[in-house]
């Protein structure tokens, strides 16, 4: 059940911190609430000092301003920027003195936080949302559903912080590199290998094809699509497979040619690496006996 604190007199009445303890599914399956809220101060006062908390932070400061003190520097804050930071390192924030600051925030963690955390990248902890009412939606949809909590509320609140951190890291990598070719273009190179996939495929014929730098092309889909160009053209390839071995009583061997792999101990072996079973037994789980 949620903890809704009531606030000392330098806080906006209307403020509002959710306290959640979480269920075991939610630990063991979802991105899970520890903490949101939304606060205004009405008068600055002592930061906040922490380290060893094994949670991740997101604050968006809605007005005002303020410091965020962390891996051993100053971060000066404004309003319509964000933070994030893994709570298990030393650190601290604090409103202006003269410029009391409106925070939403939320307290998370999940088997999946600190691979995203990774993702978002440790060079600043700070950033400047492009669509910072994005974030805010984001962020309030998290609060209501701590304020409500049961196991429908977990799955909102997880969805929500899901589509906050996609949003979080695909931001930071366009400004990483502001140049990279755009999403729909991207869309289109994605389209292609699939629609090719039992083709040869090299990096150099598929920049080519779209006259783009291979360099530039491989690495503008890995940051959008979290894997390389061969990697999708091999994920493609073993799809094409499943649907021969479920379908089709071809062999091992003439669907290994016929989905573009040269070798029929490669594909078996690329086949198990990914399904953990031989193509052979794949097909005869999913065709019975």
């Amino acid at each position: 059940m949620p903890v809704q604190n009531q606030f000392p007199d330098s806080y906006d009445p209307a403020s509002l911190r959710a306290i959640v303890t979480p269920s075991a599914f939610a630990r063991q399956n979802l991105f899970y609430v520890q903490e949101a809220g939304h606060i205004r101060l009405l008068r600055s006062h002592t930061g906040l000092q922490r380290s060893s908390l094994d949670s991740y932070l997101i604050v968006q400061i809605a007005s005002g301003s303020g410091t965020l003190r962390y891996g051993g520097r100053d971060y000066p804050l404004c309003a319509g920027q964000c933070f994030w930071v893994d709570c298990r390192r030393p650190h601290g924030y604090r409103s202006a003195p003269h410029d009391p600051w409106e925070l939403r925030w939320v307290h998370f963690n999940g088997r999946s936080a600190p691979g995203f955390y990774g993702l978002f990248g440790d060079a600043s902890p700070v950033f400047t949302p492009s669509d910072g009412a994005c974030v805010a939606r984001h962020l309030d949809a998290v609060l209501r559903a701590a304020q409500r909590w049961d196991t429908p509320a977990e799955l909102n609140a997880s969805a929500e912080i899901a589509a906050l951190l996609a949003e979080i890291v695909t931001d930071r990598a366009r400004a990483a590199d502001p140049g990279a070719l755009t999403a729909d273009r991207l869309d289109a190179v994605r389209d292609y290998l699939i629609e090719h996939c039992t083709e040869e495929l090299t990096l150099d014929s598929v920049a080519a094809h779209f006259y783009i730098s291979k360099y530039y092309l491989a690495r503008s889909f890995k940051r959008r699509y979290g894997e390389t160009i061969i990697a999708c053209v091999n994920s493609a390839r073993l799809d094409a497979a499943k649907r021969l071995l479920r379908y089709t009583d071809l062999t091992i061997a003439e669907i290994a040619s016929q989905c573009g792999f040269k070798e029929q101990s490669y594909f078996s072996r690329r086949f198990r690496d990914a399904e953990g079973q031989t193509p052979a037994a794949y097909r005869h789980a999913w065709r019975g006996a």
